[in-house]
């Protein structure tokens, strides 16, 4: 199977990556709330590790489908973009540990952003480079308009931030779903 063709297996055995935004959005969601809910080192802990719940739940989502065409190259590329988003956390835990807690879930969108590049090459679809786009724009809008409101690092921003980014990926996996 040629590169073209795999990918387009992949795009249609993944719903072009659909678990993944729903899973990764419902806990975005739930930061939001635990920003409105708990003090912000806690929240600030919640957005960190979210990733800890959403990616087995993607996973699980994901093992309800249709098997992955198997490609060694492209399976091992998958993996290195995956874990990419990881060599940014010391800088999220640098946020935490200086107290910086309310620019937290900017620094996750970021992350989240540069991640999403490379999945519209991966999934075939620009999705992915209008989906990182949006979140950008949004969480650069969402925290610049409370630091206006209440100051810098305004927990209300944090919590915006959080709830954007997931709305946006909750109606990425439903457009993505759409695709497939």
């Amino acid at each position: 199977m040629d590169v073209g063709s795999h990918l387009d297996a992949l795009a249609r055995a993944t719903g072009h990556g659909w678990a993944f935004l729903a899973a990764y959005g419902a806990t975005w969601l739930l930061c939001a709330w635990v920003w409105t809910r708990a003090n912000p080192r806690t929240a600030a802990l919640a957005t960190l590790f979210q990733g800890m719940v959403a990616l087995p739940a993607a996973l699980v989502l994901t093992a309800a489908g249709p098997d992955r065409p198997d490609h060694p190259v492209l399976d091992d590329l998958s993996v290195v973009l995956a874990t990419g988003q990881l060599l940014g956390l010391p800088i999220v835990v640098y946020l935490v540990l200086s107290r910086r807690y309310e620019l937290v879930p900017l620094a996750m969108a970021l992350l989240l952003v540069v991640h999403f590049a490379p999945y519209s090459w991966l999934y075939r679809t620009p999705l992915y480079f209008v989906l990182g786009t949006a979140v950008a724009l949004t969480s650069v809008t969402l925290m610049a308009r409370a630091e206006r409101a209440d100051g810098p690092g305004a927990q209300a921003g944090a919590a915006a931030v959080c709830a954007g980014t997931g709305v946006l990926m909750a109606a990425g996996a439903v457009l993505a779903l759409t695709l497939a």
